[in-house]
C-alpha cells in the first residue's frame, strides 16, 4: 500500500512539474522555406542578407552574428507595442525578438524566439511582462490580473503578426533572389 501511494504521489509531481514545464516554455515560431529552383546556401544565404538589409532600416544594428561559411545570420530586433486604451496605457512600450535566419542548400529555416515585452520607462515595473510563453494566461493572481492577461493575449498576437510578416518576407525575397538572379547572369 505504502508503495502504491509513494508511486502516485511520484508519478503526480511528475505530471504536475511537466506541465508546469510546457507553460513556461518561451514562446517561438519557426518556418522551413523551400527554394522554388533548389538554389544553393552561398544564394540563398545572399537573399537572407537582402531581406535583413530591406526589411530592417538599421539592419547593421539588428545583425548580432553573420557566418557566411554556416549560412547563418543571427539578429535582435524589437517592434514597438502600443496600447489600444488609456487603461493599458502603462503597458506600452516595446517587445524585442531574436531571429535566427539558416540557409542550405535548397531551404532556408526562419526561426523568431525570445519575446519579450518592456514598457517605457517612468510606467509601473508591474505593467512589463517580460518572457512570453506559451502559457495562455500571464497569471491568476493578483489586482491587475485581468489588464494583465489582456495585454497577455495582445502580446502573443503580435509576435505571432511579426512571426508572419518575416515568413512571408524572406519567401518573397528567395522568390525574387532567385529570379533576379537568374536574369542578371545573361547581362
Amino acid at each position: 500500500m505504502k508503495k502504491a501511494l509513494l508511486l502516485f504521489v511520484l508519478m503526480s509531481l511528475t505530471l504536475f512539474t511537466h506541465a508546469q514545464e510546457n507553460n513556461y516554455e518561451e514562446l517561438k515560431f519557426f518556418k522551413v522555406i523551400q527554394s522554388e529552383n533548389n538554389a544553393d546556401k552561398n544564394s540563398l544565404y545572399a537573399a537572407l542578407r537582402s531581406f535583413m538589409a530591406i526589411y530592417y532600416a538599421n539592419s547593421q544594428n539588428v545583425i548580432q552574428m553573420d557566418d557566411k561559411d554556416a549560412g547563418i545570420l543571427i539578429g535582435k530586433a524589437t517592434s514597438v507595442f502600443d496600447s489600444p486604451s488609456m487603461m493599458l496605457s502603462a503597458y506600452e512600450g516595446w517587445l524585442d525578438y531574436n531571429l535566427k535566419l539558416q540557409a542550405r542548400d535548397g531551404r532556408v529555416r526562419v526561426e523568431v524566439s525570445h519575446f519579450f515585452h518592456h514598457n517605457k520607462p517612468g510606467n509601473q515595473k508591474k505593467a512589463q511582462l517580460g518572457v512570453l510563453t506559451k502559457a495562455d494566461k500571464y497569471t491568476d493572481k493578483g489586482m491587475q490580473k485581468k489588464y494583465h492577461n489582456k495585454v497577455w493575449l495582445m502580446l502573443k498576437e503580435q509576435a505571432a503578426k511579426i512571426s508572419s510578416d518575416i515568413f512571408v518576407n524572406v519567401e518573397k525575397v528567395i522568390k525574387e533572389g532567385a529570379t533576379i538572379q537568374s536574369e542578371d547572369d545573361n547581362w
